[in-house]
């Protein structure tokens, strides 16, 4: 049988990595289907760890990180479109009011959104996008808000993520980093649970277990955590294979480690 990984366990092995602060380059490569190559190895080892778990339970998944720039909208965006391959209809929700990126990865403009129906500005009917991937939709942030927490709290917003669970297999909420904005607090009551994005030699460790503990003090579920760009080039990675700048590796709190 083999050993069950807690949080924890991912830290001592994350941090027992010789670690160096560095600004990434983003990557947004989307997995394509009937392609054998290390972008979607990854992906679909996430895939089919969240497919193991009670789709039902956790339907929808709320995508965290401590701070911007360590790969949290491309993780959503990528697992979306792998998710769909299994003939799921997944929809992402950009959540991050203040650096909306969502619309930019799936190539779909970004009026018309989020903000433009709680305010009244749109109908339902023209809130969701679709996306050039088959089952995969998403809902943009539309218009600038500067009381993000206004919307979030709003019984309309909750409304609305109470039709959409209906409607999709799986919905992949885009959240800001937990460290910059408190909008998390107000996401984590309508997610399931929080999949939360670590970046291998940036994501910093006191930054890490603060923003655990914020989460967990809100109540928010964490499900596991994804680390993201290892290199398998750098002799301190234990992730091995050709996974470089795509690496990912999977942590799970509800079971083995995959």
């Amino acid at each position: 049988m083999a050993n069950r990984r807690t949080f924890g366990d991912f830290l001592a092995d994350f941090f027992a990595i010789k670690k160096t602060r560095k600004k990434l380059n983003r990557e947004e490569t989307i997995v394509v289907s009937d392609t054998l190559s290390a972008v979607n190895e990854c992906y679909n080892a996430l895939k089919d760890n969240l497919l193991m778990t009670d789709i039902e339970k956790n339907k929808i998944i709320q995508i965290e990180s401590c701070v911007s720039g360590e790969g949290k909208t491309t993780l959503a965006c990528n697992m979306a479109v792998s998710l769909s391959f299994n003939g799921k209809r997944v929809l992402v929700v950009d959540l991050d009011f203040r650096k909306p990126r969502v619309n930019k990865v799936m190539k779909v403009p970004n009026e018309g959104g989020l903000v433009d129906y709680i305010s009244g500005k749109i109908q339902f009917e023209d809130l969701v996008k679709h996306t050039s991937y088959e089952g995969v939709d998403v809902i943009t942030r539309g218009s600038q808000i500067y009381n993000p927490s206004f919307l979030l709290t709003s019984e309309k917003f909750k409304a609305m993520m109470a039709t959409l669970r209906d409607m999709y297999d799986l919905i992949i909420l885009d959240a800001p980093p937990v460290l910059q904005i408190s909008d998390y607090t107000h996401i984590s009551k309508v997610s399931d649970g929080v999949l939360f994005v670590v970046c291998y030699r940036q994501t910093n460790k006191s930054e890490l277990i603060e923003a655990t503990d914020l989460l967990n003090k809100a109540g928010a579920n964490v499900i596991g955590a994804v680390m993201t760009r290892v290199d398998n080039k750098d002799p301190y990675s234990y992730y091995y294979g050709s996974y470089r700048k795509y690496g990912y590796h999977y942590y799970s709190s509800y079971g083995d480690n995959k």
